[in-house]
């Protein structure tokens, strides 16, 4: 149960710095998206109820997901504007330097007024070999 607190913690912590949920530009065009919502986490058989997401869309081109659950999540990746779209975005996680992480692919929905977040990313740990699923809807 402490692990449960700790986490609960470092949640709300990570929440209260960034405020209530939406998106904010950063010097150099980079983008900052945070949600509190309703999600899974599915890591090999095991599954885990995400409450909240915080994503980082800097200006190089990498992404960073803090995904809040029972668990927290970090993951890093690059992403592209969708061509048809201002804010959908794909998510590429393939970092071949690191021996942990994420190895797959995913969209990031970002409503026209800030007000919404939808994620999606499928692939696998790099450490365990398992299938990883996240799928996450702000409120």
């Amino acid at each position: 149960m402490k692990f449960k607190h700790a986490t609960l913690a470092a949640a709300l912590l990570v929440l209260s710095i960034f405020g209530a949920s939406g998106v904010v530009a950063q010097d150099g065009g980079s983008r900052l998206a945070h949600a509190n919502g309703e999600g899974k986490l599915k890591l090999g058989q095991e599954q885990f109820k995400v409450n909240g997401v915080v994503v980082k869309l800097l200006d190089d081109g990498k992404v960073e997901i803090t995904l809040i659950a029972d668990i927290t999540i970090f993951v890093t990746g690059s992403w592209a504007q969708s061509p048809s779209s201002q804010t959908d975005f794909d998510l590429s996680f393939t970092d071949a330097n690191s021996r942990g992480g994420l190895e797959g692919t995913g969209k990031l929905t970002l409503g026209p007024d800030n007000s919404g977040l939808r994620l999606t990313v499928k692939g696998k740990s790099r450490a365990t070999k398992k299938p990883v699923e996240v799928t996450f809807v702000g409120k």
